[in-house]
């Protein structure tokens, strides 16, 4: 018997293909997917919260092994888990890592979404999971959010996850959006992404903000994190004790 959920969600729905979703909670969100006999979804290894005892896991190699070479480049996980209906309904739950949102994104086919790998937390089997590389080394090296960020291509929903409130932008085409590098959670294919170097000797010494911006150009929306999980290991940092 497929356990009944009783906790009343924050959000429910269904993705274009018919996969139920449940988004519960508020401050620290966790997405509860409706698997019918034979339906699966994917994530990164250690992301799965619980699941019915219907509910197949396995642990693969998506995409062989130069999908894995290029995730371990990427510094994401090497293997990702697959989880399944098998004879019966049930449901399967990934939690947030970080006090924040989960959004849900339902991708036309042949349609991309460009995400940091921290936000990515599930998506169904449908989905296409890959590495994309910028077109700059320099965006990589000092843009503070890593050379290889994730691309997800449809048709399927994928969720994900973003720190505090999750922002979204429609940017227009060549309309630029600046933005401290923690803050960017995910952007359409459709969206350049760049990194500059903050100008003026003043900003760069006493500003606060590092030494470089992102910088989006339109057209496509833009998600960034309302929270930077660099900025709160800061705050908190300054209330440890110290070494020695």
């Amino acid at each position: 018997m497929n356990p009944r959920l009783t906790s009343e969600p924050g959000i429910s729905g269904a993705s274009r293909s018919g996969l139920p979703y449940h988004i519960l909670g508020t401050v620290q969100q966790t997405v509860v997917l409706d698997l019918a006999p034979g339906r699966g979804v994917f994530s990164d290894t250690g992301a799965m919260s619980w699941m019915s005892a219907s509910i197949d896991m396995q642990t693969r190699a998506r995409g062989g092994l130069g999908g894995m070479f290029k995730r371990v480049v990427s510094g994401a996980t090497a293997f990702l888990l697959s989880f399944e209906a098998r004879g019966s309904a049930g449901h399967v739950a990934f939690g947030a890592d970080f006090p924040g949102r989960i959004v849900p994104i339902d991708l036309d086919p042949g349609e991309s979404l460009v995400m940091h790998r921290h936000s990515f937390v599930c998506a169904e089997d449908g989905v296409a999971l890959d590495i994309f590389f910028n077109r700059r080394i320099f965006s990589g090296l000092f843009g503070g959010e890593g050379f290889v960020l994730q691309k997800l291509t449809g048709p399927g929903i994928a969720f994900a996850e973003l720190d505090g409130d999750a922002v979204e932008y429609a940017l227009e085409p060549g309309e630029v959006l600046k933005v401290e590098p923690g803050h960017v959670a995910m952007f359409d294919a459709t969206v350049t992404f760049d990194v500059v170097r903050i100008q003026g000797i003043t900003n760069m010494l006493f500003g606060g903000e590092g030494l470089f911006l992102a910088t989006l150009t339109g057209p496509g929306r833009v998600w960034l994190h309302s929270m930077s999980t660099s900025k709160v290991a800061h705050r908190i940092a300054e209330y440890l004790p110290g070494k020695g």
